[in-house]
């Protein structure tokens, strides 16, 4: 990957004291800092080009403009940088709004200098992805604007251009579903299983290698969404209130809004969206039915839900296979879909390892 430095940080706060505990904090970890007291101020700053942020946290709640209503402006200006917002206020609505706006994470005031340089580091690293994505889509169109003149003795060097995009963007995959592990770790290892799950049933199903690669990264990255949901949700070891679980059932259009940063994900926006639809139209959030979600967002709703029933989680232990396939067969034609559930238990999708995908390869 090329290697661009980004350590500028741009604090937007109206509180000096923040200001000042998190320029001294950040300095003395190497970070140059800039700061503005208002919204109004850092348009300002920026418009002067006095200081180019690879990462920004302003404030929620500010006089003039508020941070909700800078975030949108910020995007617009800065598409590649990611922005965190600090709110005082432990208000689940306000973070959710924020990050359908667009924000990276928010983060609640005061905050303990550990977590602060965790999540700009993580925030780094995803620009660092974006920067080397955007550059390398542009290499590549360079080369596609005189293709038909140099095709011949450049064919070479414009599959080495693709390949190194697609390898940006399997890095791209990477360090978001290390982000998704970071956040809850009782579903380490869920992800690829799910991943591995979906190959295998798509493979079964005769679906072509494009659409199987398109299905891998979705399965990979279904639950990115819950990188916006409170800790304190994914680790609850009770029942959710209603509350609760309407802020969870957020988690896959938060998702949808964070892939569609990346013109690379489109294809699998889908899986991201609707793994929690139901083959009746009684699932989540837009209670879609039947044959209305792709066939490749229907097998990840199976083996997502297999997955999910054999694996330990905060609330419960984990299932018995013998209990998790009865299950996916009770939920046939109502939850799942009927043909793919088959085929999943008939194939013995199920028992698929790592180590069965490694001899295959």
């Amino acid at each position: 990957m090329h290697k661009v430095m980004f350590n500028r940080v741009f604090i937007i706060d109206d509180d000096s004291a923040i200001r000042k505990v998190l320029q001294i904090q950040l300095e003395n970890s190497g970070f140059s800092v800039g700061l503005a007291i208002s919204g109004e101020d850092a348009l300002e700053i920026l418009n002067q080009g006095a200081f180019k942020p690879d990462c920004i946290f302003t404030d929620i709640r500010m006089p003039g403009i508020s941070g909700l209503e800078l975030l949108p402006i910020l995007k617009d200006r800065l598409p590649l940088v990611p922005v965190i917002m600090l709110t005082a206020h432990t208000d689940l609505d306000t973070g959710l709004s924020a990050m359908r706006l667009g924000a990276y994470d928010y983060m609640t005031k005061p905050m303990r200098r550990q977590d602060l340089l965790a999540n700009i580091h993580k925030a780094l690293d995803y620009r660092a992805v974006l920067f080397e994505n955007e550059r390398l889509t542009r290499e590549s169109l360079k080369y596609q604007e005189t293709l038909e003149q140099r095709v011949k003795d450049r064919t070479q060097e414009l599959f080495k251009a693709y390949q190194r995009l697609k390898d940006t963007n399997l890095a791209t995959v990477r360090v978001l579903a290390e982000t998704i592990e970071a956040k809850d770790p009782y579903t380490r290892g869920h992800c690829n299983r799910v991943r591995m799950f979906s190959r295998e049933t798509a493979l079964h199903l005769g679906l072509d290698s494009e659409t199987i690669e398109i299905l891998e990264y979705g399965a990979l990255l279904h639950d990115i969404g819950k990188i916006g949901i409170p800790e304190s949700l994914l680790h609850k070891q009770m029942a959710l209130d209603a509350h609760e679980i309407s802020v969870f059932e957020e988690h896959p259009i938060i998702g949808e809004n964070i892939l569609k940063l990346v013109d690379f994900f489109t294809p699998c926006l889908g899986i991201v969206r609707h793994h929690h639809e139901w083959y009746d139209g009684t699932g989540y959030p837009d209670k879609i039915k039947g044959q209305e979600t792709e066939v490749i967002t229907r097998i990840v709703q199976i083996t997502d839900a297999y997955d999910a029933m054999t694996s330990n989680r905060p609330y419960r232990s984990a299932l018995a296979e013998e209990f998790a396939l009865e299950e996916l067969k009770r939920g046939r034609g109502t939850q799942f879909d009927s043909e793919i559930v088959d085929l999943f238990i008939s194939k013995n999708v199920y028992l698929i390892t790592d180590d069965t995908e490694l001899s295959r390869s």
